[in-house]
């Protein structure tokens, strides 16, 4: 299952509000999303606004644990040969504890806002591990007089911080130890002008520390702006035009870089499928 780790990782790709993830997303947790196999248990708390505090152990294995035990591309995460480390107690799965909240501050508008970890071992080394922190925010405001939910104006915007002990790799092979701090954040803001067509923008940042002995792509510092429209002919189909502007900054090794892209994003579904979360 996916972890319940800020707002964008516990949701499926077809409930995005864009054609791609965030930035910070994508690096600090991974391109699949934290997600495995586990448990988890939530309480909501007996205040007078919605409280709950969740908890997660998964086994943090595969590339779907990317900050965790992932054994990387062909075995090399981070220029390191990876070690399989097997689990041999409690302190060798991904702990992930969520702690959210939701308040109304009219009958049109509801604030959301979480804190959120992750804790577990990773591949790089015999003792190695990763620490993930993050929080999020979310505003959505939608008319007394909406038609199927339109108008809205919806803002959400997260941050997430990496503490990375990346190791010496299989057999000591790598030159020295290092411990990587990354951070990133991401807000965008979602406009409902008219029933079935949304407007978006997202702003992106993701910092990630240089390695002294490499030059990996992956650690690469950038930040990006995107822009999209969405049409949704239907409660079941949705066509997307989206435009990104990346900037890739310099470090040692690589030099600036601008990139742009542009996504055609058709989606339909078929068949019977649950109620999303809020």
């Amino acid at each position: 299952f996916f972890a319940a780790f800020g707002r964008i990782n516990p949701t499926h790709p077809h409930t995005w509000d864009f054609a791609d993830d965030p930035l910070v997303h994508g690096r600090l947790l991974g391109a699949d999303g934290l997600r495995g196999v586990g448990a988890q248990i939530s309480w909501t708390l007996p205040t007078p606004w919605y409280s709950q505090l969740i908890l997660a152990a998964q086994n943090g294995q595969g590339n779907t644990g990317f900050s965790f035990r992932n054994p990387g591309e062909d075995g090399i995460f981070y220029d390191r040969e990876t070690i399989d480390r097997v689990i041999s107690g409690l302190q060798d799965f991904a702990w992930i504890p969520r702690w959210e909240n939701s308040v109304d501050l009219s009958p049109t508008q509801v604030v959301l806002a979480g804190v959120s970890g992750a804790f577990g071992p990773n591949e790089t080394g015999t003792n190695t591990r990763t620490q993930i922190y993050g929080a999020d925010l979310f505003y959505k405001w939608k008319s007394a007089h909406a038609e199927g939910g339109f108008p809205f104006v919806k803002w959400q915007s997260e941050f997430m911080y990496r503490r990375f002990e990346a190791g010496r790799g299989l057999n000591d092979s790598f030159p020295v130890a290092e411990t990587f701090h990354d951070w990133g954040m991401y807000s965008q803001v979602l406009w409902g002008f008219r029933k079935g067509w949304v407007a978006g923008i997202r702003g992106d940042y993701l910092h990630m520390e240089d390695s002294r002995f490499t030059d990996d792509p992956d650690r690469q510092s950038r930040w990006r702006i995107s822009a999209n429209l969405t049409w949704y002919p239907t409660e079941f189909s949705k066509l997307r035009l989206q435009y990104n502007h990346d900037f890739l900054e310099s470090n040692f090794f690589l030099s600036d870089r601008e990139v742009d892209s542009v996504f055609l994003q058709f989606e339909f579904i078929l068949g019977a499928h649950g109620a999303h979360k809020f």
